[in-house]
């Protein structure tokens, strides 16, 4: 009966054509493909799909609708030094990356992750047991053909009268492989260098001398420098001992500013970090069961001027389990934040914007010197060349 009968294939075929012959069609799918993954699959069918998927304002429209994907998340307690890797996205398009990600191996003892930044993984190798001979290198866990770089030692100008803070990677549009901070104090005056690994070669990017007053001290960790388009910007000095502050250097300016924290913060429990592509700073507190997060700008010239992103929200976990819960680490994005439960010995890893939390029962040995490093998807994709049967402008429909 012709009512039984379906579309003809001639018809398919031209309905076909019609939507994926449509540029803004075309794109309109590939934004709802969901994973960088995928999109680079799509990307190897035509040289018109490469196009689409690799344009830049297609990209930044990717990313603000799919933000890179929380891969898992590497652990590590000073006690306890072996490196572990839990495993938090189930979704099929990731099951490659998780399990990449989870099978660094190494045949060091010791394995220390200094900072984790867009698939990047900048390490320290205890190759003799013994602190004095680290091996520093940077792995990239999704694409183990890369290999390991090996970091030569930094040069100090003092070696007797600088702090050197710990090596870092540079934000997606930085400088360099990684990078390190000098910092020379003699009186009042700062002497400051910003050194970034270039082909294996430690280069000094910038350098300043800086005034301070008498009154501050600069003693403290060196948390980060902001780097941004390849223009130095902020060195930030956190003061762990009362009163507690943070110094920020400005490079380019070559002054200081005192940064008081929050009013809000009522207990020591807080971590600070970067934000995303040295957007400023991120501070986490956690009073009893309850959240608050802020962020400074960059680009604030507002040394109080701290933004209240979530105020006091309540971890479901800690409440049910009556804990109080304890700050470990937070991602660049404010996407993720890490939480330890010292009773059930759990690691919560709580979706801000969703408000979902998963818990990682008997994670924890103690709570004592206990990091972790969230580890998201690369970004931008790395789009391969074509192969010769897709190196065409169409997909043939037949």
């Amino acid at each position: 009966m012709r009512g039984d009968e379906g579309p003809q294939p001639g018809a398919s075929a031209a309905a076909i054509s019609a939507v994926l012959g449509n540029d803004d069609l075309l794109r309109e799918i590939l934004l709802r493909l969901g994973f960088p993954t995928t999109l680079i699959r799509a990307a190897a069918v035509a040289k018109r799909w490469l196009r689409h998927a690799s344009d830049p304002a297609f990209l930044r429209l990717f990313r603000d609708r799919h933000p890179p994907a929380l891969v898992g998340f590497y652990i590590r307690e000073a006690l306890f030094p072996r490196l572990r890797f839990v495993p938090v996205s189930q979704a099929p398009e990731l099951a490659a990356a998780v399990r990449r990600a989870g099978s660094i191996t190494v045949t060091e003892e010791k394995f220390y992750i200094r900072d984790c930044r867009n698939g990047r993984l900048l390490c320290d190798l205890d190759c003799t047991g013994t602190s004095s001979h680290r091996q520093q290198s940077v792995l990239s866990p999704l694409h183990p053909t890369r290999g390991k770089l090996v970091v030569p030692p930094m040069p100090l100008r003092e070696p007797y009268s600088a702090k050197l803070s710990p090596s870092f990677l540079p934000d997606e549009d930085g400088n360099g492989d990684t990078g390190a901070v000098e910092v020379l104090a003699i009186g009042t005056e700062l002497r400051v260098r910003l050194l970034t690994l270039q082909s294996g070669v430690w280069i000094v990017q910038s350098s300043s001398e800086i005034h301070v007053p008498q009154t501050v001290h600069v003693y403290g960790y060196i948390l980060f420098a902001s780097c941004l388009h390849h223009v130095c910007g902020k060195i930030y000095i956190a003061k762990s001992s009362e009163p507690r502050h943070i110094l920020q250097l400005d490079m380019a300016a070559a002054s200081c500013s005192i940064l008081q924290l929050p009013d809000g913060l009522t207990t020591d429990n807080f971590k600070l970090s970067r934000g995303e592509n040295g957007s400023g700073l991120i501070l986490v507190h956690a009073e009893g069961y309850l959240l608050s997060i802020w962020r400074l700008a960059a680009n604030s010239d507002d040394v109080n001027g701290w933004e209240l992103v979530y105020d006091r929200i309540p971890v479901r976990e800690a409440c049910n389990r009556h804990e109080d819960v304890t700050v470990i680490a937070v991602d660049d994005t404010i996407e993720f934040v890490f939480l330890g439960l010292k009773v059930s010995r759990a690691v919560i890893c709580m979706h801000l914007r969703s408000r979902t939390e998963k818990a990682y029962d008997g994670m924890l040995k103690n709570m004592l010197f206990v990091d972790i490093f969230p580890f998201k998807m690369v970004w931008p994709p790395t789009f391969p060349a074509l192969e010769e049967e897709n190196n065409q402008e169409v997909v043939p429909v037949e």
